[in-house]
């Protein structure tokens, strides 16, 4: 049975290191509470997220922005708050009494739970990554029949080539990464693997999706030849592909 991913919509960060885990909270924001909500995020929790890493008890903290509607009803927002390992994943060492005073404010006046939806939430892993910095991430979403495959392949084969055009700035790209979804999983899952491809601008993006026969050079032809895409995903290739912008970032300062 094909699996469409048509309520998931997801975003990546540019993730320090392998080996690092990624929760990913997903929001629905109506439409005249979006200024309100990206207020309180940035201006007050995000406070408390720079204490936590400031800590050393979570790598990274972000909020992005899905770009224009895929689905009526799907989330727009995403939280990703990155951490180093599931050991290392602990709310009560993030969001207690300590840090939530770096916020100047009682929570209860910055709360945004009450007029948002959550609908799902994510635990991922890194498989691989090309580093870089970046705007907005164009999320490619996977249920292959072969995990391990899908993994290997991107990791050996495409891996190098995205590379080489990151290098070149040819195409625009940032940065590329692949992850595995830990929990939830099953046969009703959304999907099981993901990558992403970072922009700096969206008209990279824009021209990084569209048809273009022209971009099609002699290593993108050599890796088409090599790759086993068609017996991994025989349904047709991504599930979905989705473009988020970032809202906000927190990181380790220098």
């Amino acid at each position: 049975m094909r699996r469409t991913l048509l309520t998931c919509i997801a975003l990546v960060v540019a993730i320090c290191s392998y080996g690092q885990v990624a929760y990913f909270q997903y929001r629905v924001v109506p439409q005249d509470r979006e200024a309100d909500f990206v207020e309180k995020e940035t201006k007050y929790w995000a406070k408390v997220a720079q204490a936590a890493v400031d800590k050393g008890k979570m790598a990274s903290w972000s909020l992005w922005r899905k770009v224009g509607v895929t689905e009526e009803g799907a989330p727009n927002y995403v939280f990703v708050n990155v951490y180093d390992s599931f050991e290392a994943a602990d709310p009560s060492q993030i969001w207690n009494s300590e840090n939530l005073k770096t916020m100047g404010v009682a929570p209860g006046m910055v709360e945004t739970n009450s007029f948002t939806k959550i609908p799902f939430d994510y635990w991922l892993q890194m498989e691989d990554m090309i580093p870089g910095d970046y705007k907005y991430a164009l999320v490619n979403y996977a249920m292959p029949k072969s995990r391990n495959g899908f993994i290997q392949e991107n990791k050996e084969l495409w891996k190098p080539l995205h590379q080489k055009n990151i290098k070149s700035g040819n195409l625009g790209m940032k940065s590329w990464g692949l992850m595995s979804v830990v929990y939830p999983t099953g046969r009703l899952a959304r999907f099981s693997v993901l990558t992403w491809d970072g922009f700096d601008k969206i008209s990279d993006a824009m021209n990084y999706l569209r048809y273009n026969p022209s971009g099609m050079d002699g290593d993108f032809q050599e890796v088409v030849s090599k790759s086993k895409m068609g017996e991994i995903m025989p349904e047709g290739g991504f599930e979905y592909s989705i473009l988020y912008e970032l809202v906000h970032r927190i990181a380790p300062k220098e």
